[in-house]
């Protein structure tokens, strides 16, 4: 009788024992979760932004060449005329 009850309610709290330190261990799985899921939108957010600058980057760069192009046969004209004025008639 009495040793038998003594058995069960030291089994009992070693077992409750057991289960706070597993509802501890769960509270930490879900706060370090929560802590990645943060870190996870943060990232997401700064891939979104860094894909927009590179496309504006793109841009600029494909709009410099354009600029450039553009120069470049304004120069060429310049210097077709110039060298045409040179030339005796």
């Amino acid at each position: 009788g009495r040793p038998l009850k003594l058995i069960l309610n030291r089994r009992i709290q070693l077992v409750e024992e057991e289960l706070d330190r597993a509802q501890e261990r769960l509270a930490t799985a879900f706060q370090k979760l929560k802590e990645a899921e943060t870190r996870a939108e943060f990232a997401k957010r700064s891939v979104t932004k860094l894909e927009k600058s590179i496309d504006d980057l793109e841009e600029k760069v494909a709009h410099a060449k354009e600029e450039n192009l553009s120069m470049h046969q304004m120069l060429d004209q310049t210097l077709l005329e110039l060298n045409n004025m040179r030339k005796p008639p």
